[in-house]
């Protein structure tokens, strides 16, 4: 039986890989056969949704969830879409500072996720350093990953910032102390194949396939790194979608 499911890639500094792992999420359910409603929640900075725009199975929205002073109606305007307008599968790529609104009022959202039955997935994406160790074990322990079945929670680790060991969390005392799934995001080795990926709109299974031939302006080895980076990223986040 196919179950509503609601994944938000959250991670508290931009830069840490929230977009990408959002990216890697909408793939995976496109090449399931899925329609997607993809959240872009800093509407300034819509990447993702220009990637998928002239995409028919990727449906776009904007709302904002890191909104200082006004966060319990920016839930509660979420929530209505998810209520009104919502899909069966839904991702949401949240905004730097976002635990801001969510570790404080996550009850609001885990209640209408119950709701509506949706499987609510949240996947932390860390920065190397104790600061972002030490929110992760505040989120845990009374902040919106609190909230979330252990099995749907999951860290991330970034492997374009360094392998897990690199990171604070790995050595922290909390680490063995919470239940909670840990996840490597492969990086894409070519920082040149990286930076034509990031200027050419469209699904990563595309413009991989290489039956289907190179994308205009890119050299072979762009491809191929694509076409690596895109395996290995696909076999990375499997255990996102263990309990469909």
């Amino acid at each position: 039986m196919n179950q509503k499911t609601l994944f938000f890639s959250h991670g508290d500094k931009g830069g840490c890989g929230k977009s990408v792992l959002a990216m890697l999420i909408v793939e995976r359910l496109l090449a399931d056969g899925k329609i997607v409603h993809l959240i872009e929640s800093d509407p300034s900075q819509p990447d993702l949704a220009m990637r998928y725009a002239n995409d028919k199975s990727v449906i776009n929205g904007f709302l904002s969830l890191n909104q200082a002073g006004d966060a319990e109606n920016a839930i509660s305007r979420f929530n209505a879409w998810l209520e009104n307008r919502g899909g069966d599968n839904v991702v949401v790529n949240l905004p730097a500072g976002a635990s801001e609104t969510l570790d404080d009022l996550g009850d609001l959202l885990s209640d209408v996720c119950t709701a509506l039955d949706y499987r609510l997935v949240v996947t932390y994406s860390l920065e190397k350093n104790i600061m972002a160790a030490n929110m992760l074990d505040e989120s845990l322990d009374n902040g919106l990953m609190s909230l979330i079945l252990p099995e749907n929670r999951f860290v991330v680790y970034p492997e374009f910032k360094g392998d897990a060991k690199d990171f604070a969390w790995y050595e922290h005392a909390a680490r063995q102390k919470y239940e909670v799934g840990e996840i490597a995001v492969p990086a894409m080795k070519s920082t040149a194949a990286w930076k034509t990926l990031e200027s050419t709109p469209g699904r990563l299974s595309v413009l991989s396939d290489k039956s289907l031939g190179r994308p205009k302006g890119w050299m072979i080895t762009d491809q191929s790194s694509l076409f690596r980076f895109y395996k290995a990223a696909m076999t990375a986040i499997e255990p996102l979608f263990g309990h469909e």
